[in-house]
């Protein structure tokens, strides 16, 4: 029995792009959207809008709701509720232009945003890669009253 060998490749004489089509679906290079959220603490205000303020039951449905939240992806994120305020459903992902003042330790250039967790209740910090860093707890719309 003799080895098997693969067909030669044909050569293209137009060059060695890759044709569109075949990265369509492909993520953008540096994108982390296919990822799972992680939430992080590093950043949040000691001063305002704290996690020390809520009762127990609110810090107990606040973890449930964020284990629920890191199972989906980014993207999935992202396409859950209204971009309007007022009108979200879901997590309900926003990025927030008009916020308070950053506490000292976050830079001015990031990007703020809030999420949904609950009816009231909802999270408002900024993403690097996958992670999401948590600046401010809101149980009552008090950080930006709609």
């Amino acid at each position: 029995m003799g080895k098997k060998h693969l067909p030669k490749q044909k050569k293209d004489t137009k060059g060695s792009k890759i044709p569109e089509n075949a990265t369509a679906n492909a993520f953008q290079a540096g994108t982390t959207d296919h990822l799972r959220p992680s939430f992080r603490f590093t950043y949040a205000d000691e001063n305002r809008w704290h996690l020390s303020e809520w009762n127990a039951d609110e810090i107990k449905d606040l973890i449930r709701d964020l284990k629920k939240i890191e199972k989906y992806t980014w993207l999935q994120i992202k396409e859950q509720g209204s971009k309007q305020r007022g009108s979200s459903v879901g997590c309900g992902f926003k990025i927030i232009q008009n916020h308070p003042n950053l506490p000292n330790n976050v830079s001015e250039d990031v990007t703020i945003s809030e999420m949904r967790i609950g009816q009231k209740k909802r999270i408002f910090g900024f993403r690097l890669e996958s992670h999401y860093y948590i600046v401010w707890f809101d149980r009552d719309h008090s950080v930006c009253p709609e």
